[in-house]
């Protein structure tokens, strides 16, 4: 059975644009919001906890843990042409869930991380190989 192709054309908000350009220099940037605190990632321009829209810029750690993942076996469009990768949830020393692409073939949940990017995405590699 053949699937229907589906293209999707859309622009990013400006409002992203320095989250992109951090990941381009091995960044990974969330926003904090400046009166209560809480840390959004991906970055928000609004704070749902206090409902104030004063956030900032701040550099989110490299490390953190594996607390699930996802063998992607069937690609969306614009993958078909990867092989088989994995989809990690990883949570990092600031207490912030992330979405990353495990560069490790054997995951294990719990297991601890280095978070890079590739100018694209984020990726996650395990600290034992």
């Amino acid at each position: 059975m053949e699937g229907i192709p589906l293209f999707m054309k859309y622009e990013l908000p400006d409002v992203y644009k320095e989250f992109w350009d951090g990941l381009k220099k091995g960044e990974i940037l969330g926003t904090k919001c400046k009166k209560c605190g809480k840390i959004y990632f991906p970055p928000q321009k609004d704070c749902t906890n206090c409902m104030t829209t004063d956030l900032e810029w701040v550099k989110l750690s490299k490390e953190g843990t594996i607390m699930t993942y996802s063998i992607v076996k069937q690609k969306p469009q614009g993958f078909e042409n990867f092989q088989d990768y994995i989809i990690a949830i990883v949570r990092n020393s600031d207490d912030v869930d992330l979405m990353c692409w495990l560069l490790d073939k054997n995951p294990r949940v719990n297991e601890k991380v280095k978070l890079t990017s590739d100018g694209k995405r984020i990726l996650c590699e395990g600290e034992q190989k």
